[in-house]
């Protein structure tokens, strides 16, 4: 007798009901996240044009609903049902120990300023490459936490039956892409189309690096430090040239905030490893 090309349905149907159970879960949810922070960027930041003008409470108000709420506690309250249901654990999700955290962000730190010296054009005062790197701070927090902690980790649970390639390798595409297209939501000319392909370049650098390093911190500096050559050029030089406290606030507010989810994981969850 011939053998069936087809799967025992026996053996086929609990993986496909498990997939297609998961699917809400996994893919829906944070995608329909995704959106929401796209459009809350654009209706508090793009429609107004923020970047290229000095509006000091506007900036706050960006950073505290579309960063930190959405960009940042809730992906952190959707992964509490992936830890929950084992689909993702601390390791995969890029919150490490206190150790492992400062190693990463310093080397990470070091590899940017690095970076920034030899590819940032000649002639660019070092305070305009620090105020810039302040001024990406809360938009590379929510981008980290959303695009990689959040929508990569749960594809790469949604994939988890095939090879490590395959997962990593769809993470990476369709993460890079919602990163570059996130940017559409932004002031011009950070959302012109010709920008596209280079910042899902640069998406797809960034996920490459989250998913070999697994940390959010070290993921947020590189992510602001490969995204300043761009932003250098499409925001106002007054935030380049000058101490803008609520520039510098937001970026404390974004950290402070990111510091607080991950001590909130860290008592409430726990990757423990099993012997083989």
């Amino acid at each position: 007798m011939r053998p069936s090309a087809e799967p025992d349905p026996a053996i086929r149907g609990p993986f496909q009901t498990e997939r297609k159970s998961s699917v809400p879960r996994l893919l829906l949810i944070p995608i329909l996240l995704y959106a929401v922070w796209v459009l809350e960027t654009y209706l508090l930041e793009g429609s107004v044009g923020l970047f290229g003008q000095s509006q000091p409470l506007s900036f706050l108000l960006y950073t505290v609903f579309a960063n930190c709420i959405v960009g940042t506690i809730l992906p952190v309250m959707c992964l509490r049902s992936a830890f929950l249901s084992g689909a993702v654990n601390m390791f995969q999700a890029g919150f490490r120990s206190l150790q492992r955290t400062v190693l990463a962000f310093g080397l990470t730190a070091l590899s940017g300023y690095l970076y920034l010296a030899t590819f940032t054009p000649s002639g660019t005062p070092a305070v305009a490459l620090f105020n810039t790197f302040m001024f990406i701070v809360p938009v590379a927090v929510a981008q980290v936490m959303i695009c990689w902690v959040l929508i990569g980790t749960h594809v790469q649970a949604y994939l988890r039956k095939g090879r490590t390639a395959v997962s990593i390798t769809f993470g990476v595409v369709v993460t890079a892409v919602l990163f570059g297209f996130s940017f559409a939501a932004h002031s011009p000319p950070l959302n012109q189309p010709d920008l596209l392909p280079l910042l899902c370049a640069i998406g797809a650098g960034a996920a490459l690096f989250f998913f070999a390093v697994r940390d959010v911190y070290a993921s947020v500096i590189f992510v602001a430090c490969s995204t300043i050559p761009v932003v250098l050029q499409g925001i106002d030089p007054v935030f380049t040239s000058e101490f803008i406290p609520s520039v510098y606030g937001a970026a404390a507010l974004s950290l402070v905030c990111l510091t607080g989810c991950h001590l909130y994981l860290l008592r409430n969850f726990r990757t423990i490893r099993v012997p083989a």
